[in-house]
């Protein structure tokens, strides 16, 4: 599916209500199946050393040219996460490379992971890279979520951002922010770390591409942190912080687009 074809599936689902819907077709074939013994915690030297070597040398350069020349990306509100050491940050997902916005952004090129959904975790040389970025790939298999959440316990005490993708599904440049999953806000209470709210905008180019849609351009917009309160139960924290994640990428998208945010039916 081109990207075209994308984001009119996502049109006609948008006015269907249907908000989280994954839109490309999954190819189980190019991808690994996630089990128990995935590693998403290595004591390896040697993977240590590989994996650095591959960020420092392949990933690093790959993300400063997507962010300089096909992007363009801009930061708003880094002062924001000043000082905050650990996080789980939500982002809507509107690119295979967003992550790479998100990591320029909050400037981590080796204390970042990135939960995704099993069918990220590929074959062959982009699935390689990805593993050596930090991606977490998970299911709904019991023993694979009791790893996952020990190796988001981990990677948090070891001062890590864990991004997660909240709306679940990526919509290529879908301008406004979708309904949220409970697993990113889970965790924040759980581990008592806050939520760094990012919501990506686009500026326009002016450049039309193969796929026949304009190029755009990202805006990677970083809201204040977001912490549970202590005097609230874990579901009225979960509401709650929901609620200001989602306020925030409305008044972003608002702001920046100069309308209000509505949705098709």
């Amino acid at each position: 599916m081109n990207n075209k074809e994308h984001v009119e599936r996502y049109k006609m689902f948008e006015k269907k209500g249907q908000l989280n819907v994954e839109i490309n077709p999954v190819d189980w074939d190019s991808c690994y199946r996630i089990t128990e013994d995935f590693r998403y915690i290595s004591h390896s030297i040697y993977r240590i050393t590989t994996n650095w070597l591959k960020k420092t040398f392949i990933i690093s350069p790959f993300s400063w040219c997507n962010n300089r020349l096909r992007r363009r990306t801009k930061v708003f509100g880094r002062e924001n996460i000043k000082g905050i050491k650990s996080a789980i940050i939500t982002s809507n997902h509107v690119d295979i490379f967003d992550c790479l916005a998100i990591r320029k952004a909050v400037k981590r090129r080796y204390k970042i992971k990135y939960s995704v959904a099993e069918f990220n975790n590929r074959k062959g040389f982009l699935g390689n890279m990805m593993r050596a970025d930090g991606i977490m790939p998970l299911n709904d298999n019991f023993e694979v979520v009791k790893k996952f959440s020990k190796a988001v316990k981990h990677y948090l005490e070891k001062n890590n951002y864990i991004v997660f993708y909240p709306e679940q599904s990526m919509w290529y440049l879908y301008e406004k922010p979708r309904p949220y999953k409970d697993v990113a806000f889970h965790y924040a209470i759980k581990y008592n770390v806050p939520i760094i709210p990012i919501f990506l905008t686009f500026r326009n180019s002016g450049k039309i591409g193969k796929d026949g849609l304009e190029k755009k351009y990202f805006n990677v917009n970083i809201g204040k942190p977001i912490y549970s309160n202590a005097n609230l139960s874990k579901e009225e924290n979960l509401k709650y912080m929901k609620s200001a994640n989602y306020n925030f990428c409305k008044e972003v998208y608002e702001s920046f687009y100069k309308k209000e945010l509505t949705y098709e039916e």
